[in-house]
């Protein structure tokens, strides 16, 4: 019975040797595994299998992409008039497919300062601002064409919906790059995202929405392309 038990005490530890010593995916690997996870809903399985705490990861995930969909529609819109919900999440999936059909990604440089890994991700994301930009242009050319759109805060908010809807499919990526770079480090030959990098999340989903490293950048820019917009001349209005 002693040597039974013997036995398997050096099974339970030759099990808890070898799973102690898988070796993790390179660095590159993992990284386009992230991304493509967190971004395009792609290597679900991989990430799972390679990532330490992939579920609580997940969520994460799931939180940054909720706030931005919710920021950018009521950022577009900007109004305080509230927007049908079903209408809101439409526009979100709509704006979701876009950036998956039209975005791409490198991995400029990884460096290591052990056990940190610093990835560098270049990334052409999805021109929100151009959307913006044709999506308002529009809207203030209907408007000098019918007066009467802005004097119901519904019918105009129906009309950018609309407006924004149409022109969604149009928009392509940015032909310039933005860069993020995300610390990841190993441990017991999983990967996972060093703590504390809630901002760099954050830009990183931004990046890939709208070309842009922060809300103050994104912000900043769409107050400055609203101020250059010129309404191209139509005559006088039909009310």
């Amino acid at each position: 019975m002693k040597k039974t038990g013997t036995v398997i005490g050096a099974l339970l530890f030759m099990l808890l040797f070898i799973s102690g010593c898988t070796k993790a995916i390179p660095a590159e690997e993992a990284a386009n595994i992230l991304i493509d996870t967190m971004i395009y809903d792609q290597q679900t399985e991989a990430f799972q299998i390679n990532f330490a705490n992939s579920e609580e990861l997940t969520e994460i995930f799931v939180e940054q992409r909720t706030l931005f969909e919710e920021n950018f529609t009521q950022g577009i819109l900007q109004t305080g008039e509230a927007v049908d919900e079903q209408l809101a999440m439409e526009i979100s999936e709509m704006l979701m497919q876009q950036m998956r059909e039209t975005t791409s990604y490198q991995i400029k440089n990884i460096t290591e300062t052990k056990p940190i890994y610093h990835v560098t991700y270049e990334i052409q994301g999805f021109n929100l601002l151009q959307l913006f930009k044709e999506s308002i242009t529009e809207l203030l050319v209907r408007i000098q064409n019918d007066n009467e759109l802005v004097k119901d805060e519904k019918t105009l908010i129906a009309t950018t919906v609309a407006i924004m809807q149409e022109k969604i499919p149009t928009i392509e990526a940015n032909d310039t790059s933005t860069e993020v770079t995300l610390q990841l480090k190993v441990n017991r030959g999983k990967w996972e995202i060093v703590n504390g990098q809630d901002e760099s999340l954050a830009s990183l989903y931004l990046a890939f929405f709208s070309g842009m490293r922060s809300q103050e950048e994104l912000t900043n820019a769409m107050t400055e392309a609203l101020n250059e917009i010129e309404v191209p001349s139509m005559g006088e209005p039909t009310n």
